[in-house]
């Protein structure tokens, strides 16, 4: 019986041991360091559309190599809230990037990271990109990611704003320099 009881407790120390081994060991942690983004400059701009592109960077904070196996942007400027442009956005890492709009998976490793070129694309539901930002409004933004790592597999998101204040000063910019040409 005693031999049982010491089998038993050996056995409980043992699971207790490889529980505290598997915990230390910890996992992938993703942030995307949306404070530290660059500001959004305007890459592209005519009559009726303008295109604004910033980096985001993001490292794995974890113990862990983890993977990032999607990540997309999510506008939030609903009609409500302004009417003027229709809104497209569009995510690629910046080591890698791709013209098809396709997040490929991306392992990184522990205490690594890199950078993501985030575009958003603004075009004037009057044809008439100028003036139809020129009342523009902060517009948050989500990237939303899919982690896979030793846990079970999440998804996260990060939210930064696109500033009114950037939009309007890239658009001065524009004037000043005599507008779009037609």
């Amino acid at each position: 019986m005693s031999f049982l009881l010491l089998l038993i407790a050996l056995a409980a120390v043992l699971a207790v041991a490889v529980w505290l081994f598997l915990l230390r060991q910890g996992d992938a942690e993703f942030m995307f360091l949306t404070d530290s983004r660059a500001e959004f400059t305007l890459q592209e701009i005519t009559q009726d559309k303008a295109v604004f592109v910033s980096q985001v960077p993001f490292v794995n904070r974890g113990t862990q190599d983890g993977t990032l196996v999607d990540v997309f942007p999510r506008h939030l400027l609903p009609v409500e809230y302004f009417d003027s442009v229709n809104v497209a956005a569009k995510i690629t890492i910046a080591s890698q990037p791709r013209k098809d709009d396709y997040w490929e998976a991306v392992i990184i490793e522990s205490g690594k990271g890199d950078a993501v070129i985030l575009t958003v694309i603004l075009t004037a539901k009057n044809g008439d990109i100028v003036s139809s930002l020129s009342e523009m409004v902060d517009m948050p933004i989500d990237i939303v990611y899919q982690v896979v790592a030793r846990c079970n597999w999440y998804l996260h998101k990060s939210r930064l704003v696109m500033r009114a204040e950037e939009i309007a000063a890239a658009m001065a910019e524009v004037s000043a320099k005599g507008g779009v040409a037609k």
